[in-house]
C-alpha cells in the first residue's frame, strides 16, 4: 500500500508539474502574440504612431566621413607604370536627414515624402582643412566626354585635339571642397556654352547639400506589416528603366530608413538606393549587441556584385556585353549620363584579386570595409549601421586619345 500510494502521489506530482510548466509556456506565447500584434498596429507610418515623428526626422546623429586616394606616381603613370594612391581621410560632416512634404495618399495606406539632406563640415573628426588640402585624382568631366565618343574614332581623334588645343588633362588636383561641392571647370565651361544643358560646374556632392533625391511613396504598413516602410514608386516609377531585365529595373525594399518589425533570420533586407540606380540586398550574419540591446546584423553577400558568370541574376546590370565587369564592381554610368562611373565597396572589398591588385595601396579589410545594418529583430529599429562605398572612374584605352594608349598598359 505504502509503494502504490508513493507511486500515485509522484505521478500526481509530475503530472501537477507538467501541467504548470504547460499553462506557463501557453501564458508566454500568448503575450509573445499579443504584443507582436500590437506591434504590427503601432509600428506604421500614420500620424500620431509611435514611429512617424522618429521616420520624419531621425534622431540619432548621422556622419559622413569621405576619403580620397591621392595618386602619387602620376608621372610614371602616365608613361605606362601601375598607378600607386595614398588614402587620404577623413573629412566628416555631420549629415542632417528630415522627411519633407508628407503627405498621406491611397487612403492612408501610402505615404509620399521628399528624403533632404544637408551636411555640415566637422573639424575636430577630420584629418585636416577641406578648403586647403589638396588632391591628385582622377580628371572626371574629361573622361565623362572621352566615354561619350570612344565609339568613334573620327569624333575621338576631333575631341582629342580639341581638348589638348587648351590644355586638358586627364588628371587634375583640387582642394577636398572642389571635388566634393563643385568648382568651374574649363573642359565643362566651354560645352555648356553651346549646350546649356550641360553644367559647367562639376563635383560629387554638388547640389546635394540641402536637395533630394525626389519623391517616395512608401507603404504605411497597415494592411501588412511587412511592408512597412517599403517603397512603392521612387520619382512616380514603380520600374526602372536603366537595366534590361525585369527583375534588375525592380524597386525593392525601404529605403534603408526603416524596417518591418519581427525580423527572421533566413529573410533577405532588400533596400533601394539611387545613388546606385538599383536595389541591393543583405542576409543575416550574426547576433550582436548594442549598448545592451539586441540585434541581428545583416550584411551584403558578395553575390550582390558579383559577375554574371557568378550571379547570373547580375546579367540585367550590364547594358551591353562591355559594360559587365568582374565579381565586387557595377557600373553605373546608365543613371550617371554616360560618364565611366563604377561603383564598389571600398579598397575592392569583396572584389576579384585582379582589381586590388591593379592599383598600389589598395588593402581590403572587413572590419573597414563591409556595410552592415543591426537591427532589433522585434521592433525592426536600426540600432547601428555603416554603409561603406567607393566611387571609382573607370580608364580605359580609346582610341584617338594618344595620352591614354600610353597610359593605359596596366588598362
Amino acid at each position: 500500500m505504502t509503494r502504490r500510494s508513493c507511486a500515485i502521489y509522484a505521478v500526481g506530482i509530475i503530472c501537477a508539474n507538467l501541467l504548470v510548466i504547460g499553462i506557463g509556456l501557453l501564458v508566454v506565447q500568448t503575450f509573445r502574440t499579443l504584443m507582436h500584434n500590437r506591434l504590427k498596429k503601432e509600428i506604421v507610418l500614420v500620424e500620431g504612431s509611435r514611429v512617424f515623428e522618429s521616420w520624419k526626422t531621425p534622431p540619432p546623429p548621422v556622419y559622413m566621413e569621405y576619403f580620397f586616394f591621392n595618386v602619387t606616381n602620376l608621372d610614371e603613370f602616365m608613361k605606362g607604370a601601375k598607378p600607386e594612391v595614398k588614402q587620404v581621410g577623413p573629412y566628416t560632416y555631420r549629415e542632417y536627414r528630415y522627411k519633407d512634404n508628407v503627405s498621406m495618399v491611397d487612403n492612408g495606406t501610402m505615404v509620399s515624402a521628399y528624403n533632404t539632406k544637408s551636411f555640415v563640415f566637422l573639424r575636430e573628426r577630420s584629418v585636416g582643412d577641406p578648403a586647403v588640402d589638396n588632391i591628385t585624382t582622377v580628371n572626371i568631366p574629361a573622361w565623362a566626354v572621352m566615354n561619350k565618343v570612344k565609339d568613334s574614332f573620327w569624333k575621338s581623334s576631333m575631341v582629342s585635339i580639341w581638348m589638348n588645343s587648351f590644355g586638358t588633362s586627364l588628371f587634375t588636383t583640387l582642394t577636398v571642397d572642389e571635388l566634393l561641392w563643385g568648382y568651374e571647370d574649363p573642359l565643362l565651361k566651354r560645352i555648356s556654352a553651346t549646350s546649356p544643358d550641360v553644367e559647367k560646374v562639376f563635383g560629387l556632392m554638388y547640389k546635394k547639400n540641402g536637395s533630394n533625391d525626389g519623391e517616395f511613396v512608401y507603404h504605411t504598413g497597415e494592411q501588412n506589416y511587412m511592408d512597412y516602410g517599403r517603397v512603392q514608386t521612387w520619382t512616380g516609377q514603380s520600374k526602372l528603366t536603366f537595366w534590361t531585365t525585369n527583375q534588375s529595373n525592380s524597386i525593392n525594399g525601404s529605403d534603408g530608413s526603416a524596417f518591418h518589425p519581427l525580423l527572421d533570420k533566413n529573410e533577405r533586407i532588400y533596400i533601394f538606393t539611387p545613388d546606385l540606380c538599383r536595389s541591393i540586398y543583405m542576409e543575416f550574419e550574426k547576433e550582436v549587441e548594442v549598448k545592451g540591446i539586441p540585434a541581428y546584423r545583416f550584411t551584403p553577400p558578395r553575390s550582390v556584385f558579383a559577375s554574371k558568370e557568378e550571379n547570373p541574376a547580375n546579367e540585367g546590370f550590364c547594358v551591353t556585353p562591355q559594360e559587365c565587369l568582374g565579381t565586387g564592381l557595377v557600373k553605373v554610368s546608365p543613371c550617371r549620363k554616360g560618364a565611366p562611373v563604377v561603383a564598389s565597396f571600398p579598397h575592392f572589398y569583396l572584389a576579384e584579386d585582379k582589381y586590388v591588385e591593379a592599383i598600389g595601396g589598395m588593402s581590403p579589410q572587413r572590419q573597414h570595409h563591409q556595410t552592415f545594418l543591426d537591427l532589433n529583430p522585434t521592433t525592426g529599429v536600426i540600432v547601428r549601421a555603416n554603409k561603406r562605398a567607393q566611387i571609382n572612374i573607370l580608364i580605359k584605352r580609346i582610341p584617338g586619345f594618344p595620352t591614354v594608349i600610353m597610359m593605359c598598359r596596366v588598362c
